[in-house]
């Protein structure tokens, strides 16, 4: 009967650990909750507004600054969708045709350029219907991966 209990209480104790790992979060998400996955990941995270009033997570993956900006809050600390955004300066700038080589051969980081032609790296996070904290330090990881990638195809 022992042996019953203690293995009951142990289930008990590995959901209850598992389930602090990764949790649900429903009707979108808060800078909070994304600057909590980020750190718990390594990264250093500030949570801070945009221009527009909207939140924002500033941080640092592969030696480059990044920004978390984030769409659909409707005046509310929880949105429905994030857009991880990082911007590099190249002297002279790169070709349409570069970016456009990146986005035919790569699947989750688009890549585009400013006016001044420097490129930048983006990746889009649905996050309306639910996101699980593991599912979005999944995301970070295929950011970080990325952003390795992007680095190296465009010289920086």
């Amino acid at each position: 009967m022992k042996t019953i209990a203690a293995a009951v209480s142990l289930a008990a104790g590995l959901a209850l650990a598992q389930g602090a790992m990764a949790y649900p979060i429903h009707g979108g998400i808060t800078a909070p909750e994304v600057a909590k996955v980020l750190q718990d990941k390594g990264y250093k995270a500030a949570v801070g507004v945009d221009d527009e009033g909207d939140p924002k997570v500033t941080s640092m993956a592969e030696g480059v600054k990044f920004t978390v900006f984030f769409y659909g809050c409707n005046h509310t600390p929880h949105c429905n969708s994030l857009t991880f955004q990082a911007g590099f300066h190249i002297e002279g700038g790169l070709t349409a045709e570069k970016m456009n080589e990146w986005n035919r051969d790569k699947r989750f980081l688009k890549a585009w350029l400013d006016k001044t032609n420097d490129p930048y790296g983006e990746m889009d996070i649905d996050a309306g219907d639910g996101v699980t904290t593991e599912g979005l330090a999944n995301y970070v990881d295929n950011w970080d991966s990325a952003m390795a990638e992007f680095k190296t195809f465009i010289g920086y």
